[in-house]
């Protein structure tokens, strides 16, 4: 079951960025994100979706499709992060990888923040015993 149907994709986003026949494959994959965070809370009890989750986890899919899309553009191109300076004396670039949320870290420390925000106030990222 998804946490969040294309439909809802559509309508929370003023252009769509994933396509529908990608969005259960990324809307799955920021599901795991927020269930790493809420303690599995979600799909235990699925009432605990709300609005907040569901806007939480829309932003995520987005922020991992063009993760991935910036990923494969970089590997084609044959650099791992953006291009920060170039050269052409010596034909030299520099990637800055510290502010990066194409970058394994960056892309874990920008979904932290979104789940923060989305969610920080709803009690499903407490964990402790209720």
């Amino acid at each position: 079951m998804l946490y969040v149907p294309y439909m809802y994709y559509e309508n929370y986003s003023d252009s769509p960025v994933i396509k529908e026949d990608f969005w259960e494959y990324w809307e799955s994959q920021a599901e795991r994100e927020v269930d790493k965070k809420t303690f599995g809370r979600l799909r235990r009890e699925p009432v605990l979706i709300t609005e907040p989750v569901k806007q939480c986890i829309c932003e995520i899919a987005e922020l991992l499709y063009k993760a991935d899309e910036i990923a494969e553009q970089a590997r084609q191109q044959g650099g791992a992060g953006l291009l920060e300076s170039y050269n052409n004396d010596g034909e030299s670039g520099t990637f800055d990888l510290s502010r990066s949320v194409y970058t394994e870290e960056g892309k874990a420390r920008k979904i932290g923040e979104i789940i923060y925000r989305y969610l920080s106030f709803t009690g499903l990222m407490y964990a402790g015993v209720r």
